[in-house]
């Protein structure tokens, strides 16, 4: 047996869900809230991570350069010249070809050490290796372990913000340059050793 229920269908008036309009704002003021906040813990915690020092190996390109090389390949001992972050056996746009030994070095101190050798010798080579550097006419101020290496061929070449020790032996010429420190420029050509 059926009932008969009579059904009525809605009719629209004609105004939007007051509800439903509520339901949305609220929801888009508190993701708006939320973010702030997240956005204030952001900004207060952050700190920026610097690049690591990525040290590279010295003995591949060594073994090729000392076989190659007509002078003794040196490098600064390891506590002396502190971490290896490039090493290249290649001629660069100055050295007229020849072939020029690299070793770049960040120091304990977060400076720049870099030594090179190469039978290149033309001042635009020099003026490359040691940026645009000038000798030094006077060592007075020099300390004391610097002064000591020039009277072992080293001299001191400087420009703005870089110091370099340049020597000429045997056809070949070694510089260390960089920003780093007159001492620690000496205690590298203090010790360096054969790869």
């Amino acid at each position: 047996m059926a009932h008969d229920v009579p059904v009525s269908t809605p009719e629209p008036t004609g105004r939007p869900m007051r509800g439903l309009r509520q339901n949305v704002g609220d929801m888009l003021r508190s993701m708006i809230v939320v973010l702030a906040v997240v956005g204030a813990i952001l900004l207060i915690t952050w700190r920026p991570q610097p690049d690591p020092i990525r040290e590279v190996p010295v003995e591949p390109v060594a073994l090729v350069a000392t076989a190659q090389a007509e002078f003794p390949v040196f490098v600064v001992d390891s506590p002396h010249g502190g971490t290896v972050t490039s090493v290249r056996w290649e001629s660069t746009p100055e050295s007229d070809g020849e072939l020029v030994w690299h070793v770049g070095y960040v120091t304990p101190e977060e400076q720049y050490l870099q030594l090179s050798q190469s039978l290149a010798d033309s001042p635009g080579y020099l003026a490359e290796q040691t940026s645009d550097g000038r000798v030094l006419q006077d060592y007075a101020d020099l300390p004391a372990a610097v002064q000591g290496l020039t009277g072992e061929g080293w001299v001191p070449w400087e420009q703005a913000d870089r110091r370099s020790l340049v020597r000429e032996n045997d056809g070949s010429t070694t510089i260390l340059t960089g920003t780093a420190s007159w001492s620690d420029l000496a205690d590298a050509a203090s010790h360096l050793v054969l790869p």
